[in-house]
């Protein structure tokens, strides 16, 4: 198991280094898009019953379990703002089901519009079977950084490999026409219709200056459609980083109400269309926080191997400490998805987690097929 662990963890280390300084001659990251609003929705449901024909009561089977999770992030020169709400349930009628809901707001409003300094306010709830109330606190603090959507300049980057992999073109777009195409991608909402921004690009692409193409054909323009209307593919940059001071309006142990320290930060990086690199992480706790905390941290990497193969991986890492006596708890993700044809999809799952009380990692496997007949 550690080795399969260890493995795992090498394969991704690996895999993000080969992005880093395999590809990404663009600096996606230099991209600066005036709105960001960027948001998703992952929900996931799994039941497994299996009724022992021999009576044995020990190796029947009835649990299940549900995930939700929500994020949104917006933001302008002058506000933000994000969202985020998770719930993840373990139901089982043979052993103790247990679940775990959290939910965040934060509002940011930036001093100026030239320099990324912002006050922060927000507020936060969580609920657990191992509670004894819902814990709710609110926040107010300072902070420092953006978030930008870099999807339009990824899509444009998408355009110029599929144009120049099917010798539409004779050479690359430059930066300058990719960032041309990046910003009439990313004000689609002031043409009329889809037709009048594909015309749009195809005007850029053609011009004397980029290649000695003279006109793109049927295809191209259908794959370039496909590509700017692809609403499942977004690609974003940037961090934040803001500390502040908060208070607990609920207690979720049913102790006192208490003044907290927080600090959060967020970043997010890709230099390949393929790509998207993510960390978070939270920190709460009282004055006495060496003994009172909560500590939450995330990192996700996502990479599209090829049209038809995606690679997706998650680490999530919490600790509560009350009275100085600390609970961990691990999960990492891996899931590797075919899509052969439109609409069908293969994907194959592992997931290994720890929490306290285990005597050893949990393992999970799960290989599923799906296909869209209508």
């Amino acid at each position: 198991m550690v080795y399969l662990i260890k493995s795992s963890f090498l394969f991704g280390v690996l895999l993000f280094v080969v992005a880093l300084v395999g590809m990404g001659t663009v600096p996606l990251c230099d991209y600066q898009s005036f709105n960001t609003n960027i948001s998703d929705l992952d929900i996931g449901f799994s039941y497994h019953y299996y009724n022992d024909p021999y009576g044995l009561s020990e190796q029947d089977v009835s649990e299940g379990e549900l995930h939700i999770g929500y994020d949104r992030l917006y933001d302008s020169p002058d506000f933000g703002f994000d969202i985020t709400v998770s719930n993840d349930m373990n139901i089982s009628t043979l052993t103790l089901s247990s679940f775990l809901v959290t939910g965040e707001g934060n509002l940011r409003r930036y001093f100026t519009t030239d320099a990324p300094y912002f006050g922060i306010a927000g507020v936060s709830a969580r609920s657990a079977s191992s509670y004894e109330t819902i814990g709710l606190f609110v926040k107010l603090g300072i902070g420092y950084g953006r978030f930008t959507d870099v999807t339009p300049l990824a899509k444009a980057i998408k355009i110029d490999a599929y144009l120049y992999k099917k010798g539409s073109i004779s050479a690359h777009l430059d930066q300058t026409v990719l960032k041309s195409l990046a910003y009439e991608i990313d004000n689609i909402d002031t043409y009329d219709s889809m037709t009048a921004l594909l015309r749009s690009l195809q005007q850029i692409i053609e011009g004397p200056s980029t290649s000695e193409l003279k006109q793109l054909d049927a295809l191209d323009v259908y794959e370039m459609a496909q590509i700017v209307e692809d609403k499942d593919y977004t690609r974003y940059c940037g961090g934040s980083i803001n500390v502040g001071i908060g208070y607990e309006i609920l207690d979720p142990m049913g102790r006192s109400n208490d003044l907290l320290a927080t600090a959060a930060f967020d970043y997010a990086f890709t230099t390949t269309p393929q790509a998207q690199f993510l960390i978070k992480g939270v920190f709460s706790g009282t004055y006495d926080f060496l003994r009172t905390n909560q500590i939450e941290i995330t990192a996700c990497y996502d990479y599209f191997i090829s049209n038809i193969v995606n690679l997706s991986s998650k680490y999530s890492f919490s600790r509560e400490t009350w009275d100085g006596t600390a609970t961990d708890k691990h999960n990492l993700k891996f899931d590797l998805v075919l899509t052969p044809v439109e609409g069908a999809n293969i994907t194959l799952g592992f997931q290994f987690g720890h929490e306290p009380y285990f005597l050893e990692w949990s393992q999970d496997v799960k290989f599923t097929i799906g296909i869209s007949l209508l």
